[in-house]
Protein backbone atom coordinates (compact mmCIF):
# COMPACT_ATOMS: atom_id res chain seq x y z
CA UNK A 1 0.00 0.00 0.00
CA UNK A 2 1.58 3.30 -0.70
CA UNK A 3 1.89 6.13 1.76
CA UNK A 4 -0.81 8.02 0.44
CA UNK A 5 -3.12 5.78 1.09
CA UNK A 6 -2.60 5.15 4.50
CA UNK A 7 -2.50 8.86 4.80
CA UNK A 8 -6.31 8.88 3.49
CA UNK A 9 -7.00 5.83 6.00
CA UNK A 10 -5.28 8.59 9.20
CA UNK A 11 -6.97 11.08 8.31
CA UNK A 12 -10.48 9.63 8.13
CA UNK A 13 -9.39 7.87 11.57
CA UNK A 14 -7.98 11.41 13.23
CA UNK A 15 -11.62 12.81 11.89
CA UNK A 16 -13.54 10.44 14.19
CA UNK A 17 -11.19 11.61 16.90
CA UNK A 18 -9.81 7.66 16.75
CA UNK A 19 -5.86 8.69 17.94
CA UNK A 20 -4.74 5.39 18.08
CA UNK A 21 -5.71 4.57 14.75
CA UNK A 22 -5.01 7.46 13.18
CA UNK A 23 -1.45 7.10 14.29
CA UNK A 24 -1.19 3.61 13.88
CA UNK A 25 -1.89 4.36 9.65
CA UNK A 26 0.53 7.60 9.58
CA UNK A 27 3.36 5.23 11.40
CA UNK A 28 2.84 2.24 8.20
CA UNK A 29 2.76 5.53 6.13
CA UNK A 30 5.82 6.65 7.01
CA UNK A 31 7.57 3.11 6.75
CA UNK A 32 6.82 3.08 3.35
CA UNK A 33 8.11 6.60 2.81
CA UNK A 34 9.96 8.27 5.74
CA UNK A 35 10.60 11.45 3.66
CA UNK A 36 6.56 12.09 3.85
CA UNK A 37 6.74 15.34 5.77
CA UNK A 38 2.99 15.49 6.00
CA UNK A 39 2.58 11.99 7.71
CA UNK A 40 4.68 13.63 10.61
CA UNK A 41 2.98 16.75 10.70
CA UNK A 42 -0.46 14.61 11.01
CA UNK A 43 0.94 11.99 14.01
CA UNK A 44 1.80 15.15 15.26
CA UNK A 45 -1.95 16.38 15.72
CA UNK A 46 -2.67 13.02 16.43
CA UNK A 47 -0.43 12.89 19.48
CA UNK A 48 -1.77 16.83 20.71
CA UNK A 49 -5.20 15.02 20.81
CA UNK A 50 -4.02 12.55 23.30
CA UNK A 51 -1.94 15.52 24.86
CA UNK A 52 0.96 13.12 24.09
CA UNK A 53 2.95 16.50 24.49
CA UNK A 54 6.60 14.92 24.33
CA UNK A 55 6.20 12.88 21.06
CA UNK A 56 3.97 15.56 18.98
CA UNK A 57 6.78 17.64 19.96
CA UNK A 58 9.00 15.18 18.15
CA UNK A 59 7.23 14.71 15.24
CA UNK A 60 6.88 18.79 14.83
CA UNK A 61 10.36 18.67 14.90
CA UNK A 62 10.98 15.59 12.68
CA UNK A 63 8.68 17.54 10.24
CA UNK A 64 10.88 20.51 9.82
CA UNK A 65 14.00 18.80 9.69
CA UNK A 66 12.50 17.19 6.36
CA UNK A 67 10.60 20.41 4.91
CA UNK A 68 11.71 23.64 6.87
CA UNK A 69 10.53 25.52 4.31
CA UNK A 70 6.55 24.22 5.39
CA UNK A 71 5.17 26.67 8.17
CA UNK A 72 2.78 23.62 9.01
CA UNK A 73 5.81 22.20 10.72
CA UNK A 74 6.01 25.14 12.67
CA UNK A 75 2.59 25.37 13.94
CA UNK A 76 2.99 21.90 14.91
CA UNK A 77 5.49 22.38 17.12
CA UNK A 78 4.23 25.10 17.95
CA UNK A 79 0.79 24.01 19.74
CA UNK A 80 1.99 21.12 21.07
CA UNK A 81 4.79 22.83 23.14
CA UNK A 82 1.63 25.28 24.07
CA UNK A 83 0.05 22.24 24.93
CA UNK A 84 3.09 21.50 27.19
CA UNK A 85 2.71 24.78 29.14
CA UNK A 86 6.07 26.28 27.15
CA UNK A 87 4.78 29.59 26.05
CA UNK A 88 8.08 30.97 25.44
CA UNK A 89 9.24 27.89 22.92
CA UNK A 90 5.83 27.66 22.04
CA UNK A 91 6.17 31.90 20.81
CA UNK A 92 9.33 31.34 19.26
CA UNK A 93 7.62 28.36 17.30
CA UNK A 94 4.95 30.73 15.75
CA UNK A 95 7.36 33.26 14.94
CA UNK A 96 10.20 31.00 12.95
CA UNK A 97 7.17 29.59 11.17
CA UNK A 98 5.78 33.63 10.50
CA UNK A 99 9.19 34.20 8.70
CA UNK A 100 8.86 31.64 6.64
CA UNK A 101 4.81 31.96 5.43
CA UNK A 102 4.07 35.10 6.88
CA UNK A 103 0.00 35.62 7.17
CA UNK A 104 -0.27 31.64 7.67
CA UNK A 105 -3.91 31.29 9.67
CA UNK A 106 -2.47 28.44 11.98
CA UNK A 107 0.39 30.53 13.03
CA UNK A 108 -0.84 33.83 13.39
CA UNK A 109 -3.80 32.40 15.89
CA UNK A 110 -1.26 30.38 17.54
CA UNK A 111 0.77 33.57 18.17
CA UNK A 112 -2.30 35.62 19.46
CA UNK A 113 -3.62 32.57 21.52
CA UNK A 114 0.09 32.70 23.56
CA UNK A 115 0.22 36.44 23.58
CA UNK A 116 -2.88 36.58 25.29
CA UNK A 117 -2.04 33.62 27.73
CA UNK A 118 0.88 35.73 28.73
CA UNK A 119 -1.03 38.49 28.64
CA UNK A 120 -3.67 36.63 31.12
CA UNK A 121 -1.34 35.28 33.28
CA UNK A 122 -0.15 39.10 33.72
CA UNK A 123 -3.68 40.15 34.78
CA UNK A 124 -3.53 37.24 37.64
CA UNK A 125 -0.41 38.79 39.27
CA UNK A 126 -2.26 42.22 39.24
CA UNK A 127 -2.25 43.77 35.21
CA UNK A 128 -0.60 45.17 32.90
CA UNK A 129 0.14 48.51 35.15
CA UNK A 130 0.77 46.50 38.11
CA UNK A 131 3.53 45.04 36.08
CA UNK A 132 4.50 48.12 34.43
CA UNK A 133 5.15 49.97 37.91
CA UNK A 134 7.83 46.62 38.90
CA UNK A 135 10.00 47.72 36.21
CA UNK A 136 10.47 50.71 38.25
CA UNK A 137 11.89 48.92 41.22
CA UNK A 138 15.35 50.43 41.34
CA UNK A 139 17.32 46.88 41.65
CA UNK A 140 15.93 45.95 38.51
CA UNK A 141 19.44 45.57 37.49
CA UNK A 142 20.29 43.32 40.35
CA UNK A 143 17.18 41.19 39.87
CA UNK A 144 18.29 40.24 36.39
CA UNK A 145 21.98 39.98 37.21
CA UNK A 146 20.62 37.28 40.18
CA UNK A 147 18.14 35.35 37.37
CA UNK A 148 20.28 32.47 36.13
CA UNK A 149 19.02 33.07 32.63
CA UNK A 150 18.16 36.57 32.44
CA UNK A 151 22.21 37.69 33.76
CA UNK A 152 23.29 36.02 30.13
CA UNK A 153 21.65 38.73 28.74
CA UNK A 154 23.16 41.72 30.05
CA UNK A 155 26.00 41.58 27.58
CA UNK A 156 23.65 42.14 24.99
CA UNK A 157 23.51 46.11 24.23
CA UNK A 158 20.14 46.02 22.52
CA UNK A 159 18.40 43.98 25.97
CA UNK A 160 20.10 47.06 27.83
CA UNK A 161 18.38 49.03 25.80
CA UNK A 162 15.19 47.60 26.06
CA UNK A 163 15.43 47.87 29.83
CA UNK A 164 16.25 51.52 29.87
CA UNK A 165 13.44 52.17 27.80
CA UNK A 166 10.84 50.14 29.78
CA UNK A 167 12.49 52.01 33.55
CA UNK A 168 12.01 55.62 31.60
CA UNK A 169 8.36 54.57 29.97
CA UNK A 170 6.46 52.17 30.88
CA UNK A 171 3.71 52.34 28.20
CA UNK A 172 6.61 51.10 26.41
CA UNK A 173 6.08 47.22 27.40
CA UNK A 174 3.41 46.58 25.05
CA UNK A 175 5.78 47.53 22.25
CA UNK A 176 8.68 44.33 23.58
CA UNK A 177 5.70 42.33 24.81
CA UNK A 178 6.87 39.93 21.94
CA UNK A 179 10.36 39.62 23.16
CA UNK A 180 11.11 36.62 24.66
CA UNK A 181 13.38 38.13 26.93
CA UNK A 182 11.15 40.85 28.50
CA UNK A 183 8.46 37.79 28.63
CA UNK A 184 11.36 35.74 31.09
CA UNK A 185 11.40 38.95 32.78
CA UNK A 186 8.35 39.68 33.70
CA UNK A 187 7.56 36.04 34.92
CA UNK A 188 10.35 36.02 37.53
CA UNK A 189 8.94 39.52 38.67
CA UNK A 190 5.56 38.66 38.30
CA UNK A 191 6.67 35.23 40.55
CA UNK A 192 8.50 38.17 43.24
CA UNK A 193 5.74 40.38 43.60
CA UNK A 194 2.83 37.50 44.21
CA UNK A 195 4.74 34.47 44.79
CA UNK A 196 1.64 33.32 45.90
CA UNK A 197 -0.93 33.06 42.90
CA UNK A 198 2.59 31.74 41.24
CA UNK A 199 2.56 28.80 42.98
CA UNK A 200 -1.20 27.99 42.59
CA UNK A 201 -0.41 28.46 38.69
CA UNK A 202 2.72 25.83 39.23
CA UNK A 203 0.24 23.62 41.26
CA UNK A 204 -1.98 23.76 38.41
CA UNK A 205 0.63 22.80 35.67
CA UNK A 206 1.76 20.25 37.72
CA UNK A 207 -1.76 19.08 38.25
CA UNK A 208 -2.59 19.14 34.75
CA UNK A 209 1.03 17.41 33.39
CA UNK A 210 0.57 14.57 35.75
CA UNK A 211 -3.06 13.64 34.25
CA UNK A 212 -1.20 14.01 30.81
CA UNK A 213 1.28 11.62 31.83
CA UNK A 214 -1.33 9.13 33.46
CA UNK A 215 -3.71 9.21 30.53
CA UNK A 216 -0.41 8.35 28.18
CA UNK A 217 0.45 5.44 30.57
CA UNK A 218 -3.15 4.32 30.76
CA UNK A 219 -3.05 4.42 27.17
CA UNK A 220 0.05 2.62 26.83
CA UNK A 221 -1.13 -0.60 29.07
CA UNK A 222 -4.29 -0.86 27.03
CA UNK A 223 -1.97 -0.93 23.77
CA UNK A 224 0.43 -3.29 24.91
CA UNK A 225 -2.90 -4.93 26.49
CA UNK A 226 -4.61 -5.19 23.08
CA UNK A 227 -0.90 -6.28 21.65
CA UNK A 228 -0.81 -9.38 23.63
CA UNK A 229 -4.82 -10.06 23.14
CA UNK A 230 -4.37 -9.70 19.42
CA UNK A 231 -1.07 -12.36 19.66
CA UNK A 232 -2.90 -14.99 21.83
CA UNK A 233 -5.66 -15.00 19.40
CA UNK A 234 -3.12 -15.38 16.68
CA UNK A 235 -1.30 -17.79 18.22
CA UNK A 236 -4.40 -19.63 18.64
CA UNK A 237 -5.11 -19.68 15.39
CA UNK A 238 -2.06 -20.68 13.65
CA UNK A 239 -2.23 -23.54 16.43
CA UNK A 240 -5.41 -24.41 15.31
CA UNK A 241 -4.32 -24.37 11.50
CA UNK A 242 -3.59 -28.45 9.95
CA UNK A 243 -1.47 -28.94 6.31
CA UNK A 244 -5.05 -28.83 5.25
CA UNK A 245 -5.46 -25.35 5.09
CA UNK A 246 -2.85 -24.46 2.84
CA UNK A 247 -3.56 -26.95 -0.14
CA UNK A 248 -3.29 -24.19 -2.71
CA UNK A 249 -0.70 -22.45 -0.78
CA UNK A 250 2.41 -23.55 -1.43
CA UNK A 251 4.24 -20.06 0.28
CA UNK A 252 1.90 -20.26 3.14
CA UNK A 253 2.27 -23.66 3.49
CA UNK A 254 6.49 -23.37 3.68
CA UNK A 255 5.99 -20.35 6.75
CA UNK A 256 4.00 -22.96 8.71
CA UNK A 257 6.14 -25.68 8.63
CA UNK A 258 9.12 -23.01 9.58
CA UNK A 259 7.40 -21.84 12.45
CA UNK A 260 6.74 -25.15 13.62
CA UNK A 261 10.19 -26.22 13.46
CA UNK A 262 11.36 -23.10 14.95
CA UNK A 263 8.65 -23.64 18.07
CA UNK A 264 10.66 -27.49 18.31
CA UNK A 265 14.20 -25.60 18.43
CA UNK A 266 13.16 -23.45 20.73
CA UNK A 267 12.11 -26.60 22.83
CA UNK A 268 15.63 -28.44 21.90
CA UNK A 269 13.42 -31.40 19.93
CA UNK A 270 16.12 -30.98 17.42
CA UNK A 271 14.76 -34.18 15.62
CA UNK A 272 11.49 -32.31 15.35
CA UNK A 273 12.89 -28.96 14.21
CA UNK A 274 14.59 -30.91 11.34
CA UNK A 275 11.51 -33.05 10.21
CA UNK A 276 9.31 -29.65 10.23
CA UNK A 277 12.64 -27.29 8.13
CA UNK A 278 13.01 -29.82 5.63
CA UNK A 279 8.90 -29.95 5.19
CA UNK A 280 8.95 -26.56 4.95
CA UNK A 281 11.93 -26.35 2.26
CA UNK A 282 10.33 -29.41 0.43
CA UNK A 283 7.40 -26.77 -0.01
CA UNK A 284 8.75 -24.12 -1.39
CA UNK A 285 12.13 -24.22 -2.50
CA UNK A 286 12.86 -20.40 -2.73
CA UNK A 287 12.35 -20.40 0.97
CA UNK A 288 16.19 -20.65 1.81
CA UNK A 289 15.97 -18.89 5.24
CA UNK A 290 14.45 -22.71 6.21
CA UNK A 291 17.97 -23.91 5.42
CA UNK A 292 19.87 -21.72 7.31
CA UNK A 293 17.71 -22.47 10.29
CA UNK A 294 18.61 -26.38 9.86
CA UNK A 295 21.72 -25.50 9.75
CA UNK A 296 21.84 -23.82 12.79
CA UNK A 297 19.93 -27.13 14.20
CA UNK A 298 22.95 -29.36 12.63
CA UNK A 299 25.35 -26.66 14.17
CA UNK A 300 23.53 -27.47 17.47
CA UNK A 301 24.01 -31.11 17.23
CA UNK A 302 27.21 -30.92 16.41
CA UNK A 303 26.84 -31.89 12.81
CA UNK A 304 29.19 -29.78 11.11
CA UNK A 305 29.74 -31.26 7.85
CA UNK A 306 25.43 -30.98 7.51
CA UNK A 307 25.60 -27.91 9.06
CA UNK A 308 27.80 -26.28 5.98
CA UNK A 309 26.50 -28.69 3.31
CA UNK A 310 22.90 -26.92 3.99
CA UNK A 311 24.51 -23.22 4.20
CA UNK A 312 26.30 -23.96 0.58
CA UNK A 313 23.13 -24.80 -0.48
CA UNK A 314 21.34 -21.82 0.93
CA UNK A 315 23.74 -19.18 -0.51
CA UNK A 316 23.60 -21.11 -4.29
CA UNK A 317 19.93 -21.42 -4.22
CA UNK A 318 19.16 -17.97 -2.78
CA UNK A 319 21.41 -16.30 -5.77
CA UNK A 320 19.32 -18.15 -7.68
CA UNK A 321 15.95 -16.64 -6.51
CA UNK A 322 17.34 -13.51 -5.85
CA UNK A 323 16.86 -13.84 -2.14
CA UNK A 324 17.35 -11.06 0.44
CA UNK A 325 21.54 -10.49 1.18
CA UNK A 326 20.61 -10.95 4.89
CA UNK A 327 20.03 -13.94 4.54
CA UNK A 328 23.00 -14.54 2.36
CA UNK A 329 24.98 -13.32 4.73
CA UNK A 330 23.52 -15.28 7.66
CA UNK A 331 24.69 -18.58 5.49
CA UNK A 332 27.84 -17.50 4.96
CA UNK A 333 28.13 -16.78 8.94
CA UNK A 334 27.06 -20.46 10.16
CA UNK A 335 29.00 -21.89 7.74
CA UNK A 336 32.14 -19.51 9.33
CA UNK A 337 30.96 -21.06 12.74
CA UNK A 338 30.70 -24.53 11.98
CA UNK A 339 34.10 -24.09 10.11
CA UNK A 340 35.74 -23.07 13.35
CA UNK A 341 34.60 -25.85 15.13
CA UNK A 342 36.55 -27.94 12.55
CA UNK A 343 39.71 -25.57 13.00
CA UNK A 344 39.09 -24.77 9.62
CA UNK A 345 40.06 -21.69 10.57
CA UNK A 346 41.43 -19.90 7.18
CA UNK A 347 38.22 -21.34 5.91
CA UNK A 348 36.07 -19.60 8.58
CA UNK A 349 38.33 -16.15 7.85
CA UNK A 350 36.74 -16.26 3.93
CA UNK A 351 33.34 -17.43 5.00
CA UNK A 352 33.24 -14.50 7.81
CA UNK A 353 34.57 -12.02 5.37
CA UNK A 354 32.00 -12.83 2.29
CA UNK A 355 29.31 -12.49 5.16
CA UNK A 356 30.55 -9.06 6.05
CA UNK A 357 30.36 -8.54 1.86
CA UNK A 358 26.63 -9.29 1.93
CA UNK A 359 25.81 -7.21 5.27
CA UNK A 360 28.23 -5.69 7.59
CA UNK A 361 27.04 -6.58 11.13
CA UNK A 362 29.33 -6.10 14.61
CA UNK A 363 28.87 -9.31 15.69
CA UNK A 364 30.39 -10.87 12.59
CA UNK A 365 33.30 -8.30 12.61
CA UNK A 366 34.23 -9.85 15.79
CA UNK A 367 33.95 -12.99 14.66
CA UNK A 368 35.93 -12.37 12.36
CA UNK A 369 38.94 -11.09 14.67
CA UNK A 370 38.61 -13.60 16.76
CA UNK A 371 39.37 -16.02 14.38
CA UNK A 372 42.25 -14.06 12.24
CA UNK A 373 43.66 -13.74 15.79
CA UNK A 374 43.28 -17.17 16.59
CA UNK A 375 45.32 -18.41 13.44
CA UNK A 376 48.00 -15.47 13.87
CA UNK A 377 48.18 -17.75 17.82
CA UNK A 378 48.39 -21.21 15.64
CA UNK A 379 51.25 -19.36 12.92
CA UNK A 380 53.29 -18.27 16.27
CA UNK A 381 52.90 -22.11 18.30
CA UNK A 382 53.68 -23.45 14.98
CA UNK A 383 57.05 -21.69 14.54
CA UNK A 384 58.36 -22.59 18.37
CA UNK A 385 61.62 -24.67 18.04
CA UNK A 386 63.58 -24.91 21.39
CA UNK A 387 66.32 -26.11 19.66
CA UNK A 388 66.52 -23.66 16.73
CA UNK A 389 66.02 -20.72 19.85
CA UNK A 390 69.23 -22.43 21.10
CA UNK A 391 71.47 -22.19 18.20
CA UNK A 392 69.97 -18.46 17.17
CA UNK A 393 71.01 -17.47 20.49
CA UNK A 394 74.79 -19.07 20.32
CA UNK A 395 74.65 -16.80 17.11
CA UNK A 396 73.50 -13.94 18.92
CA UNK A 397 75.94 -14.28 21.86
CA UNK A 398 79.30 -14.40 19.57
CA UNK A 399 77.79 -11.70 17.80
CA UNK A 400 78.01 -9.47 21.26
CA UNK A 401 81.12 -10.66 21.84
CA UNK A 402 82.34 -9.45 18.70
CA UNK A 403 80.71 -5.78 19.44
CA UNK A 404 78.13 -6.41 16.16
CA UNK A 405 75.20 -5.36 18.33
CA UNK A 406 72.73 -4.84 15.72
CA UNK A 407 73.13 -8.08 14.02
CA UNK A 408 72.96 -9.98 17.55
CA UNK A 409 69.57 -8.40 18.10
CA UNK A 410 68.66 -9.92 15.03
CA UNK A 411 69.50 -13.00 16.02
CA UNK A 412 68.14 -12.71 19.83
CA UNK A 413 64.92 -11.64 17.42
CA UNK A 414 64.38 -15.07 16.07
CA UNK A 415 65.42 -16.76 19.28
CA UNK A 416 62.38 -15.06 20.79
CA UNK A 417 60.13 -16.01 18.04
CA UNK A 418 61.30 -19.82 18.67
CA UNK A 419 60.82 -19.80 22.19
CA UNK A 420 58.92 -16.95 23.32
CA UNK A 421 59.42 -18.16 27.13
CA UNK A 422 63.17 -18.62 27.57
CA UNK A 423 63.84 -14.88 29.88
CA UNK A 424 67.49 -15.11 28.88
CA UNK A 425 66.81 -14.23 25.50
CA UNK A 426 65.28 -10.96 26.24
CA UNK A 427 67.93 -9.87 29.10
CA UNK A 428 70.29 -10.85 26.13
CA UNK A 429 68.74 -8.83 24.00
CA UNK A 430 68.54 -5.85 26.25
CA UNK A 431 72.10 -5.92 26.80
CA UNK A 432 72.03 -5.17 22.72
CA UNK A 433 69.41 -2.36 23.25
CA UNK A 434 71.23 -0.68 26.12
CA UNK A 435 74.62 -1.04 24.27
CA UNK A 436 72.62 0.82 21.11
CA UNK A 437 72.03 3.27 23.65
CA UNK A 438 67.77 2.19 23.14
CA UNK A 439 67.12 2.45 26.57
CA UNK A 440 63.38 2.23 26.67
CA UNK A 441 63.28 -0.73 24.55
CA UNK A 442 66.03 -1.95 26.58
CA UNK A 443 63.93 -1.56 29.73
CA UNK A 444 61.39 -2.76 27.84
CA UNK A 445 62.87 -6.40 27.75
CA UNK A 446 63.94 -6.47 31.17
CA UNK A 447 60.03 -6.11 31.97
CA UNK A 448 59.33 -9.25 30.21
CA UNK A 449 62.48 -11.05 31.11
CA UNK A 450 61.72 -10.70 34.70
CA UNK A 451 57.86 -11.26 34.53
CA UNK A 452 58.88 -14.52 33.35
CA UNK A 453 61.75 -15.32 36.14
CA UNK A 454 60.91 -12.59 38.39
CA UNK A 455 64.29 -13.07 40.64
CA UNK A 456 66.38 -12.84 37.61
CA UNK A 457 69.42 -10.73 38.42
CA UNK A 458 70.83 -10.30 35.58
CA UNK A 459 67.47 -8.46 34.22
CA UNK A 460 67.52 -6.88 37.58
CA UNK A 461 70.97 -5.47 36.70
CA UNK A 462 70.19 -4.25 33.16
CA UNK A 463 66.61 -2.97 33.92
CA UNK A 464 68.68 -0.41 37.17
CA UNK A 465 71.05 1.00 34.30
CA UNK A 466 68.11 1.80 31.72
CA UNK A 467 66.46 3.37 34.76
CA UNK A 468 69.93 5.72 35.51
CA UNK A 469 69.95 6.34 31.95
CA UNK A 470 66.28 7.36 31.76
CA UNK A 471 66.38 9.15 35.26
CA UNK A 472 63.82 7.26 36.89
CA UNK A 473 67.10 6.94 40.25
CA UNK A 474 64.13 5.72 42.48
CA UNK A 475 63.32 3.02 40.75
CA UNK A 476 67.12 1.74 39.70
CA UNK A 477 67.44 2.20 43.45
CA UNK A 478 65.02 -0.62 44.33
CA UNK A 479 66.39 -3.09 41.49
CA UNK A 480 69.84 -3.05 42.81
CA UNK A 481 68.76 -3.27 46.24
CA UNK A 482 66.49 -6.24 45.11
CA UNK A 483 69.51 -7.45 42.96
CA UNK A 484 71.48 -7.66 45.73
CA UNK A 485 69.09 -9.11 48.07
CA UNK A 486 68.94 -12.06 45.64
CA UNK A 487 72.94 -12.06 45.12
CA UNK A 488 74.65 -9.72 47.73
CA UNK A 489 78.20 -10.23 45.61
CA UNK A 490 77.08 -8.80 42.60
CA UNK A 491 79.28 -6.28 41.68
CA UNK A 492 77.03 -4.66 38.94
CA UNK A 493 73.98 -3.94 41.57
CA UNK A 494 76.50 -3.02 44.25
CA UNK A 495 78.34 -0.38 41.93
CA UNK A 496 74.88 0.60 40.63
CA UNK A 497 73.62 1.75 43.77
CA UNK A 498 76.97 2.78 45.50
CA UNK A 499 76.32 5.55 42.39
CA UNK A 500 72.59 6.15 42.87
CA UNK A 501 73.72 6.69 46.34
CA UNK A 502 76.78 8.94 45.73
CA UNK A 503 74.98 11.29 43.23
CA UNK A 504 72.66 12.07 46.70
CA UNK A 505 75.26 13.55 48.10
CA UNK A 506 76.98 15.35 45.17
CA UNK A 507 76.02 18.63 45.97
CA UNK A 508 75.27 18.55 41.93
CA UNK A 509 72.94 21.39 40.70
CA UNK A 510 69.36 19.50 40.58
CA UNK A 511 67.86 17.62 37.36
CA UNK A 512 64.97 19.05 36.49
CA UNK A 513 64.07 15.98 34.57
CA UNK A 514 65.17 13.45 37.05
CA UNK A 515 62.96 15.68 39.64
CA UNK A 516 59.75 15.31 36.46
CA UNK A 517 60.06 11.88 35.95
CA UNK A 518 60.16 11.41 39.74
CA UNK A 519 56.92 13.33 40.20
CA UNK A 520 55.51 11.10 37.98
CA UNK A 521 55.93 7.97 39.94
CA UNK A 522 53.02 6.56 42.05
CA UNK A 523 55.74 5.78 44.95
CA UNK A 524 57.05 9.36 45.40
CA UNK A 525 53.61 10.83 44.77
CA UNK A 526 52.68 9.03 48.77
CA UNK A 527 55.62 9.80 50.20
CA UNK A 528 55.10 13.77 49.08
CA UNK A 529 51.25 13.36 50.41
CA UNK A 530 52.48 11.53 53.78
CA UNK A 531 51.98 14.71 56.57
CA UNK A 532 54.95 12.65 58.41
CA UNK A 533 57.51 13.46 55.93
CA UNK A 534 56.05 16.44 55.16
CA UNK A 535 56.59 17.73 58.99
CA UNK A 536 60.07 16.34 58.84
CA UNK A 537 61.06 18.19 55.83
CA UNK A 538 59.82 21.35 57.30
CA UNK A 539 61.93 20.81 60.59
CA UNK A 540 64.86 19.67 58.22
CA UNK A 541 64.76 23.23 57.23
CA UNK A 542 63.71 24.83 60.13
CA UNK A 543 65.65 22.98 62.91
CA UNK A 544 67.73 20.60 61.72
CA UNK A 545 68.70 19.44 64.77
CA UNK A 546 65.79 18.55 66.22
CA UNK A 547 64.74 16.46 62.76
CA UNK A 548 67.54 14.37 63.96
CA UNK A 549 65.60 12.02 66.39
CA UNK A 550 62.79 11.70 63.57
CA UNK A 551 65.72 10.26 61.49
CA UNK A 552 66.45 7.34 63.38
CA UNK A 553 63.47 5.90 62.45
CA UNK A 554 64.17 3.63 59.70
CA UNK A 555 61.27 3.64 57.69
CA UNK A 556 61.12 7.78 57.72
CA UNK A 557 64.78 7.65 57.11
CA UNK A 558 64.41 5.09 53.82
CA UNK A 559 61.59 7.69 52.16
CA UNK A 560 64.02 10.19 52.38
CA UNK A 561 66.60 8.61 50.25
CA UNK A 562 64.10 7.82 47.76
CA UNK A 563 63.25 11.33 47.47
CA UNK A 564 66.97 11.84 47.65
CA UNK A 565 68.18 9.82 45.08
CA UNK A 566 65.19 11.35 42.97
CA UNK A 567 66.62 14.52 43.39
CA UNK A 568 63.90 16.20 44.90
CA UNK A 569 65.40 16.50 48.34
CA UNK A 570 69.13 17.66 48.16
CA UNK A 571 71.92 16.60 51.06
CA UNK A 572 74.93 18.27 49.57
Amino acid sequence: MASDEFKTKGNAAFADKNYDEAIGFFTEGIDVDPSNHVLYSNRSACYAGQQNWPKAIEDGEKCITIKPDWGKGYGRKGAALHGAGDLEGAHKAYKAGLAIEPGLLMLTNGVAEVERQIQSEAGEAGGLGEIAKLLQRPDLIDVVRRHHQLSGFLAQDDFMVILTELQTDPQALMKHLNDNRVQLLLQELMRMNNPEAFRKREEAELDRRKASETAVEDRKQKEQEEKKRKETEEAARKAALTEDDFKNNPEGLSDWCKEKGNSFYKQKQFEEAITWYTKAFESNKKNVAVLTNRAAVHFETKNYDSCIADCKQAIEDGRACRADWKIIARAYERMGNALMKQDKIAEAIKSYQDSLVENRTREVEKKLKDAEKQMKDHALKAYINPELSAEEKEKGNALVKDGNYIEAKAAYDEAIKRNPLDHTLYSNRALCYSKLMEWPAAKTDCDKALSIMPNFVRALERRGNCFVMLKEVTKAMVDFKKGLELDPENRVCREGLQRVESAMFSGQPRDEQQVANAMRDPEIQQILQDPVINNVLKNLQENPSAAQDALKDPVIAERLQKLAAAGILSFG
